[in-house]
């Protein structure tokens, strides 16, 4: 615990930036809290630049002990009180004119600033008052590692390429700055106004796009946070040496592209990041998370699997091995892949017809346009994603959150891949992400049904072709 809090104390950056704030906001004879205070170091900087009450509140009881003995060497123990509590469950009244933590984390959001702020706002902080830090922002950069070898183990003649791979989805801190070339300009991913925001934004798709040049050797994108902690005082992570940037490692492209797109996901449910290399209409994605690497261990352990082209593991022994799922957002390029998708949905209905396989084919053709017109009319705001089962193209969802509820709009499998709880998976997802969640599914298609069924949706109206269903949270359908 003191290691730690050394670390913190020992990161100059941190220390002149959060002093230059105070400096600007503690007036002779204010009031102020200090949330998550730790050694308490904040408290007693406020005092000693005039502050006439102080509460530190830390949930440590020893931290709590820690506060009020260096509040007493500093002789300001009859202006900061310590208190050992979780602020949200602290009891005082809209008495303090400066608030001020450090509830940051390596990545912004991870130790709940904004919540943490927002209460503190409400129930704490005077109509006229301030808090530090003022916003909060995540910014990436794609770059080159310069300092990791590309080949393991090293010292002797082989490879460990197995591990190597596994490597890839381990996000790393980043200690030292001059270990990774940035090649590409800044690109802010997400920002809060701590000043206004009630809750956490949304984290499961952050979004960058680069240019890159024809040499460019881009193998991963760092992540740091950059927050202002007052008018012209502001604290970037690549710059401390307590709070560091993350870099997500990628695997290089094959060849040269002119173009790199990036998508991270940050929440308790996901946590993944996709790189994809443009050139003109060719495409080269990864995908890469945690879960990959833990799934692929936890397979080879209990017997090992096969893989796809990519390294994944996609199938263990029992043939049941859930695939690590994710979602990328729909281009152009994906046309044929949706339309083959349709065929596979429509085909044994079709085929029942006696028609040729010409006319089946211009019929599935005819009916996917009109589908997709269709769906652009009546939900012209909604979300198309293809699914990627361990980074192959594997389906589609359409979800439209334009409304007051949730609209799962579509969802198809590979044939092959039905049967393994991909949708299952989605739709779990979906039932985290919203408080109720509508959907029609086609009257012939009874296993749709029924999955949704065990999902807790009950039917709520029809069409002549169509069942309504509904799912909420509460269970009232």
């Amino acid at each position: 615990m003191l290691k730690t809090h050394e670390t913190l104390l020992r990161d100059t950056e941190r220390n002149r930036k959060f002093y230059e704030a105070l400096k600007q906001r503690v007036t002779p004879g204010c009031s102020v809290l200090d949330i998550g205070s730790g050694t308490g170091i904040w408290a007693i900087a406020a005092a000693k630049l005039g502050a006439g009450r102080v509460v530190a509140v830390d949930t440590d009881e020893l931290l709590v002990g820690v506060i009020r003995m260096l509040a007493d060497e500093h002789g300001v123990s009859d202006r900061v009180q310590a208190v050992c509590s979780s602020s949200f469950d602290l009891t005082a009244g809209r008495e303090f004119d400066v608030v001020v933590s450090e509830t940051i984390g390596f990545l912004g959001y991870d130790e709940l600033i904004v919540q943490v702020m927002a209460d503190a706002r409400d129930r704490f902080l005077k109509d006229v008052g301030y808090i530090i830090p003022e916003t909060i922002a995540l910014y990436a950069a794609a770059g080159r590692v310069k300092r990791w070898t590309d080949i393991i183990p090293t010292g002797v003649d082989f490879s460990f390429d197995a591990l190597t791979r596994l490597n890839l989805s381990s996000p790393r801190v980043l200690k030292r700055s001059r270990d990774v070339k940035l090649l590409t300009r800044p690109v802010r991913l997400v920002s809060t106004d701590l000043r206004r925001a009630d809750s956490t934004p949304n984290l499961r798709e952050l979004r960058a796009a680069w240019n890159l040049t024809a040499n460019a050797e881009v193998d991963c994108v760092v992540v740091w946070v950059e927050s202002r902690l007052a008018p012209g005082v502001s604290l970037s992570t690549r710059r401390t040496t307590s709070w560091r940037p993350t870099v997500y490692r990628i695997a290089p492209p094959s060849r040269p592209f002119e173009r790199m797109e990036f998508s991270l996901s940050l929440t308790p449910e996901s946590n993944y990041w996709t790189a994809t290399y443009v050139g003109g209409e060719i495409r080269e994605t990864g995908t890469y998370s945690p879960e990959y690497a833990a799934t692929e261990m936890i397979v080879a352990a209990r017997g090992g699997g096969k893989t796809n082209k990519l390294g994944h593991v996609l199938i263990a022994r029992d043939g049941q091995r859930p695939m690590s799922i994710e979602l990328r957002e729909a281009t152009s390029s994906d046309e044929e892949f949706l339309r083959t998708l349709y065929r596979s949905t429509r085909l044994d209905e079709v085929a029942k017809f006696g028609w040729s396989e010409g006319e089946q084919d211009a019929f599935l053709t005819m009916q996917f346009e009109m589908q997709k017109r269709g769906y652009a009319i009546q939900y012209p705001d909604a979300e198309h994603r293809i699914i990627l089962c361990d980074g192959i193209q594997a389906g589609r969802i359409i979800v439209d959150r334009a409304g007051e509820m949730l609209t799962l709009t579509d969802i198809a499998i590979l044939p092959d891949l039905r049967g393994r709880g991909i949708a299952s998976r989605l739709i779990a997802r979906l039932k985290r992400e919203s408080d109720v969640i509508l959907l029609h599914v086609d009257k012939q298609n009874n296993p749709a049904r029924q999955l949704y069924e065990s999902h807790g949706f009950v039917p709520t109206g029809e069409t002549e072709f169509a069942f309504e269903m509904r799912w909420t949270r509460d269970g009232a359908g």
